[in-house]
């Protein structure tokens, strides 16, 4: 897996190791209030694209990270 957060994901990024091991995360700085998550460059999470405009519990982003293998 290759997967890349734009902005501020540190947390995220550990979580993403824990349950994916052989992912490669890549952490990217953001700007504007970026958050995005893809997964073998797919988008998964885009914080300005989302009708709440939030960011996302780790559950989501571990789950959808999951549907798309």
């Amino acid at each position: 897996r290759s997967l890349k957060l734009l902005a501020e994901g540190g947390q995220l990024a550990a979580a993403i190791a824990t349950a994916h091991p052989d992912a490669k995360v890549e952490k990217v700085p953001g700007s504007n209030g970026d958050f995005i998550v893809t997964a073998d460059n797919k988008e998964v999470w885009n914080k300005l694209a989302h009708p709440e405009r939030r960011f996302p519990d780790h559950s989501e982003i571990l789950s959808l990270i999951g549907s798309n293998a």
